[in-house]
């Protein structure tokens, strides 16, 4: 499970983060994952503590049990919405890319519909063929970026990281929300998948979840800095900021062109932390409306996200990229961490009243 963390937290986010954080936060970008590292660390706890009181039983179930159905359904209603969006966003965000950089003549369509059924299918073959795989997979990804930000150390210039906050503390802030927005804020989503652990991982789980944040939060940090470093005052105008660091190595025309690394590390990311989003997709529905048979609803929800995929972008790419940066963090809240704090709050109560009984 904590493999299945770290893909989910690092995949996409090493990759896509570092360039708008940069951009919000100018040099204090690593104060800003400070500050929403910290609340991701925070969601941490309160899930744990939640799979601690109700270690076979997912979030959706034990809000059934201590909120009733009702109420579970209003909580449910924006929790699933989101995730809807997550999925969507992260597939798209595979096709913008190829478009953008890669394959510009291909329609973005062509690549949502080939990762949407390659997540399908995925998502059909059982979380446990997913875990063994990604943790390859999530190695690579981890290689093939810190191979990048070695080769391109030649090239770093230290003294562009000063000053820290050149603009005061309110970029900082703003960079906190956006970086709180994706990924920390999307870690919720593991309430739904912790029952899954095997009895025996549980006494590791605690320390492994933990472990997989910090290191998700030193990845980012590493990108982040070194990415300052070398582009200084317009690294927050690269998009895909470490793609465009892998074009700027020349090594005595051995090492060269080598950006194809870091484009397949943002899709293996994407695919990974798409698949894992549409798997607790799928059995977020299936808990609210006891659904018996694991695998129905895969292929029809894998149909509504790619058919949202083209709906999103009727408006824009801007009007994405907006959605993305400020109105997602803001959604999120109402959706994943309200009824996260609901149930924490109900569980103490609920824990209060038994000892008080007793």
């Amino acid at each position: 499970m904590s493999a299945l963390f770290l893909c989910f937290t690092t995949g996409s986010s090493v990759i896509n983060i570092p360039g708008p954080l940069i951009g919000f936060s100018k040099n204090g970008a690593w104060l800003a994952l400070l500050m929403s590292l910290s609340m991701g660390m925070i969601f941490l706890s309160l899930i744990l503590f939640l799979y601690r009181r109700f270690p076979n039983k997912s979030m959706i179930e034990y809000s059934n049990e201590m909120l009733g159905k009702w109420i579970t359904i209003i909580l449910a209603i924006p929790f699933i919405s989101f995730l809807l969006h997550i999925v969507t966003g992260i597939v798209l965000d595979i096709g913008l890319f190829m478009t953008n950089s890669m394959m510009r003549e291909t329609p973005l369509y062509v690549f949502n519909l080939l990762i949407f059924l390659l997540a399908a299918t995925s998502v059909r073959l059982g979380i446990e063929v997913m875990a063994r795989m990604f943790v390859l997979l999530i190695l690579a990804v981890l290689a093939f970026i810190f191979f990048i930000l070695g080769l391109a150390s030649l090239n770093y210039h230290p003294e562009f990281l000063m000053p820290v906050m050149p603009y005061g503390f309110k970029p900082i802030v703003l960079g906190a929300y956006f970086s709180y927005g994706f990924p920390y804020l999307e870690i919720v989503v593991f309430a739904m998948l912790l029952p899954l652990v095997r009895k025996e991982s549980n006494n590791k789980l605690h320390r492994g979840m933990y472990l997989s944040l910090l290191f998700n939060g030193f990845c980012l940090m590493a990108v982040t800095v070194c990415s300052i470093m070398l582009f200084g005052p317009i690294a927050g105008e690269q998009r895909y900021i470490i793609f465009q660091l892998a074009r700027t190595i020349e090594i005595l025309e051995i090492f060269q062109r080598i950006e194809s690394l870091i484009g397949i590390s943002l899709i293996v990311g994407s695919y990974m932390k798409a698949t894992i989003a549409l798997y607790v997709l799928n059995v977020t529905i299936r808990h609210l409306f006891k659904i018996k048979d694991k695998k129905l609803m895969i292929f029809p929800l894998s149909l509504c996200c790619f058919l949202l995929s083209l709906l999103v972008m009727n408006g824009g790419e801007a009007q994405w990229i907006h959605l993305i940066a400020v109105v997602a963090p803001l959604w999120g809240t109402f959706a994943f961490v309200v009824p996260l704090i609901v149930l924490t709050i109900a569980a103490l109560f609920r824990k209060k009243h038994s000892s008080m009984n007793n």
